[in-house]
């Protein structure tokens, strides 16, 4: 969108996020004039060069076109190739002893803060958030995430398990276990039931935890690693996930269903309850929206046919499903995003999506960000109608 616009568009928006980067700017000078230096993550990954372990290499997956379901003149997404980043581990030993970890998960070493996930948000943040953390000195420290949680762009079951869980399982993979096993793991916890049974189903011990938050990690040696493309996590990750946490929990096969993940709160759907007597015409079982054991989440979407519902974090469990399961997403207008169509392709799923109408598919806000939809029940009766007669017929889905 060109700069004009955006000004026009959201003059306040802009005016805000044009202070908040002059202020960034003017505090980053004032630290270098300390001797501190907030690094970006391309001079973080230099720097870490000569410690490397290991590095998975980017995966090149192309997606296909996707039409809206209703509409065949609409795309929802065009054809285009999918590009990941590398996905490096990374032993780093303090010589002088004087290396730590901040409060948001980063580690501070050589007056440099590294940046292994995206951006110093944090960092900035820390100076606002300034509290007492006991110290606590460790022979390794596991640091696989460096950000606040914010509850909106940040912080959600999405973000968990591929920025926390699936990195974990990356340096698990290149660790010998009596070492990952000795470690201590720190960063911002989620706090979250979720985030509890994972760690427990990676052979995390509650007394190898520690909330960066709170407590002052002072270390002799640190495995690091990094964040990729937000839409796009590396393969090996994802299938490093899928090994560790298929060992360790087996999913008693059921019939196959056709589910239907419903969603309250944020991004949900309006007009739900037509939409649902019209689901259960087709044999849909109804999911509800509520807190659910991680067994009982990986076996729902592993017993499943047929995934619809509106866009949302739930679907990253799309990672325990069989190949061939169809995953059709409900979009708004304006916020239309990419994260399952890839793991879908990625996985050997289908693929189909729905938007009552068309918008402004460009929108970052918040305000599309959260924002409920629509459901034209008649557009999306007849979408299954067509989807599953070509299914039965074996014409497949175009």
């Amino acid at each position: 969108m060109p700069l004009t616009r955006t000004i026009l568009q959201a003059p306040g928006r802009y005016f805000i996020n044009t202070v908040k980067q002059s202020a960034k700017k003017f505090i980053s000078l004032f630290l270098q004039q300390l001797g501190l230096n907030l690094l970006n993550q391309e001079q973080t990954i230099s720097f870490l060069k000569p410690n490397l372990v290991i590095v998975h290499d980017e995966d090149h997956i192309s997606l296909p076109d996707v039409k809206n379901c209703s509409d065949s003149a609409d795309m929802i997404f065009t054809r285009h190739e999918a590009a990941t980043h590398k996905a490096f581990v990374w032993l780093y030993r303090s010589d002088t002893g004087k290396a730590t970890q901040l409060p948001h998960g980063a580690v501070f070493t050589q007056s440099k803060v590294l940046c292994t996930d995206y951006n110093q948000s944090g960092f900035y943040q820390s100076l606002l958030k300034r509290s007492n953390r006991t110290s606590r000195s460790v022979k390794t420290l596991i640091a696989p995430w460096s950000h606040y949680l914010d509850g909106i762009v940040m912080g959600g079951y999405y973000d968990f398990v591929i920025q926390v869980a699936a990195k974990l399982c990356r340096i698990k993979d290149c660790m010998p276990p009596a070492a990952f096993e000795e470690a201590i793991i720190s960063y911002p916890l989620f706090d979250t039931a979720y985030e509890s049974e994972y760690l427990e189903l990676l052979g995390v011990k509650r007394t190898q935890i520690e909330d960066s938050r709170y407590c002052k990690i002072v270390f002799e040696k640190a495995i690091l690693c990094n964040s990729g493309h937000w839409y796009y996590p590396n393969s090996a990750d994802i299938f490093l996930l899928k090994k560790y946490v298929e060992s360790k929990l087996a999913v008693t096969k059921s019939k196959k269903d056709r589910i239907y993940i419903s969603r309250s709160g944020r991004r949900c759907v309006q007009n739900e309850h037509e939409l649902i007597d019209c689901l259960k015409r087709f044999d849909f079982k109804i999911i509800e929206d509520k807190p659910r054991p991680l067994a009982e989440q990986i076996a729902i979407y592993k017993n499943a046919s047929f995934i619809l519902g509106p866009h949302g974090a739930s679907f990253v469990n799309i990672i325990w499903c069989d190949a061939g399961t169809h995953l059709f997403e409900l979009f708004s207008p304006n916020y239309i995003r990419e994260h399952f169509v890839y793991l879908a392709q990625l996985l050997d799923m289908k693929y189909s999506a729905y938007s009552y109408k068309a918008g402004n598919r460009n929108q970052h806000h918040q305000t599309f960000l959260t924002q409920d939809m629509l459901v034209s029940v008649p557009e999306l009766e007849s979408c299954l109608a067509g989807i599953f007669e070509n299914s039965e017929t074996g014409q497949g889905i175009s």
